[in-house]
């Protein structure tokens, strides 16, 4: 089955489950990378010449979507209800 079969033959619960899992990687996802810039501007000491870091979409949904998968086979091991 691939991936459009998969998503079609999904219920309206089975969907928000999974909106539900992905808005919270996303959420961590930004907390993540906003507390890496935290520690990388302690580490330079707030320099004036240091390279100004910020959230690009890329990196905060590609770290979400690593963060998602993590969730989901932790989940799918324990319960019954992850599609």
């Amino acid at each position: 089955m691939n991936l459009g079969n998969w998503l079609t033959s999904l219920s309206a619960k089975d969907h928000l489950i999974l909106l539900l899992l992905y808005c919270c990687s996303v959420y961590l996802s930004k907390i993540t990378l906003e507390t890496m810039i935290d520690y990388y501007n302690e580490k330079k000491q707030h320099n004036k010449f240091r390279v100004k870091l910020r959230i690009s979409p890329a990196s905060l949904l590609s770290l979400a979507f690593i963060y998602s998968l993590f969730f989901y086979k932790i989940l799918n091991g324990m319960f019954e209800f992850m599609p």
